[in-house]
């Protein structure tokens, strides 16, 4: 009841309609970090790309200017430190929340047209409500985009001829994205689950109260559900992927990734129609926390 409490407040911010309002500022973020380093003929697309696009866009939708914002660099590596390295990093945490505490002021006193104003304004949380929930739409907002930004771009190097029928307009763009979510979900691991009572699961004897980890990949790539399902195809109806989740919990952001997603692609290619990795394919770095999976860098 909490979480549904919670959630209806926020959830009008990341319908479809209110989501295709940011179209045109998302488009405006990605060519302004596009051009930051086209002329160089190379970049690092984690670090001067598929980072910068996802912490703009969520401090787009909060209302707060780029002037109040920190460094992306900074955003990610304080969720990072605080929220997924054990031990938790409790300096992290701290400076994470002073972070959130400083935009919420601002608000307060800069009131706009935008999702925090919107809370504000509704008196519906307590202050320490109202803060956790800012930080948590910036954390959920950024944490796995940065990672499915960046694997999206090397599947669409690794597959030229996909690459050209999407920019064409040939292939449907929701049935890619979400064929590309499947392939490489951004979030592996579910939220941990405490069984209930004693079980025993596929031969695994689980014990009351153990912790257990359900494979979101692993069932995205189940090939009693999805025929080579190592395979990207872009034609293939990869739904229901379980990369957004299920049920009450499914993520808010789905329709805000799918949007950022092909604007950013369309307006990478566009911009550098002859991309090409800088370093052979395997030597791609890949890490963050183990829920999750992601570039590390892309040269």
């Amino acid at each position: 009841p909490g979480h549904a409490r919670l959630r209806r407040l926020v959830a009008a911010a990341f319908t479809p309609a209110a989501v295709a309002r940011l179209r045109d500022r998302t488009a405006r973020t990605c060519a302004h970090a596009v051009e930051s380093f086209a002329g160089r003929g190379h970049a690092d697309l984690v670090a001067e790309y598929t980072r910068e696009i996802p912490v703009a866009v969520m401090h787009d939708l909060l209302g707060v200017p780029e002037t109040e914002r920190a460094p992306a660099a900074d955003v990610l590596d304080m969720w990072y430190r605080a929220k997924f390295r054990q031990p938790r990093d409790e300096a992290s945490l701290a400076e994470l929340l002073d972070y959130v505490g400083e935009l919420v002021a601002y608000k307060r006193t800069h009131p706009g047209d935008d999702l925090t104003t919107r809370l504000i304004d509704s008196d519906a949380l307590t202050g320490e409500e109202l803060e956790v929930m800012v930080m948590t739409l910036i954390g959920a907002g950024h944490i796995t985009t940065i990672q499915f930004l960046g694997t999206t771009v090397l599947h669409l190097l690794d597959h030229p001829g996909h690459r050209a029928a999407l920019l064409r307009g040939d292939l449907d763009w929701p049935r890619a994205v979400n064929e590309l979510l499947r392939l490489d979900s951004p979030s592996h691991v579910a939220e941990y689950r405490y069984a209930g009572e004693d079980m025993t699961l596929a031969d695994a004897r689980v014990g009351e109260g153990d912790v257990v980890l359900l494979s979101l990949a692993a069932a995205n790539r189940d090939p009693d559900r999805f025929p080579d399902p190592g395979t990207l195809d872009l034609t293939r109806d990869a739904r229901p992927h379980l990369a957004f989740g299920h049920g009450a919990h499914t993520c808010l952001g789905s329709h805000l990734v799918r949007l950022e997603t092909e604007i950013a692609v369309t307006t990478l290619f566009g911009r550098l129609p002859d991309l090409a990795l800088d370093i052979p394919g395997g030597e791609v770095a890949w890490g963050y926390a183990p829920t999750f999976r992601g570039l590390v860098a892309l040269p």
